[in-house]
């Protein structure tokens, strides 16, 4: 099983610290924390593709998403909280999340930069894993696991 793959965790944690939306504080210009997208604010759930053979892996991820907070949970673990910026001015939409609390004591601290687009009641977020300075640039995962894609639906 994946999720007791040790590496794989660390990777998926990581990228959903994105990823959360959870993803990239310090989003960069036009960005403050919490602000940009009201559309954003809500719980999320769905799953995340890694681009791996087995790619989207069917563990539940959670988003809870505030005014100033990301909390995601990957099944019932906590991967991790952190407030966020959100620049919905820029094409992709970017998300910075900075990360506050996590499973893995190496991302607190960490920032997680992403990219998102919200179609209806769906929210796709691509997301690279914390401490990795670059953003994506499209909604495509990488079988590094360095860009995790979520898809998730509004609750």
């Amino acid at each position: 099983m994946r999720l007791l793959d040790s590496t794989w965790s660390e990777g998926m944690l990581g990228a959903a610290l994105v990823a959360a939306l959870a993803c990239g504080l310090g989003c960069g210009s036009g960005g403050t924390q919490g602000s940009g997208d009201p559309a954003l604010i809500g719980t999320w759930v769905g799953t995340v593709a890694d681009g791996s053979a087995t790619s989207p892996d069917p563990t539940p991820w959670t988003f809870t998403i505030t005014s100033t907070d990301a909390d995601v949970k990957m099944g019932t673990l906590a991967a991790y909280k952190g407030t966020y910026v959100a620049d919905p001015s820029t094409d992709p939409k970017r998300l910075t999340v900075n990360i506050t609390e996590s499973a893995l004591s190496t991302y607190v601290g960490q920032a997680s930069n992403g990219i998102y687009k919200i179609e209806g009641s769906t929210l796709t977020f691509a997301a690279n894993q914390p401490g990795v300075a670059t953003r994506p640039t499209d909604f495509t995962p990488t079988p590094d696991g360095v860009t995790l894609v979520f898809t998730l639906n509004k609750q």
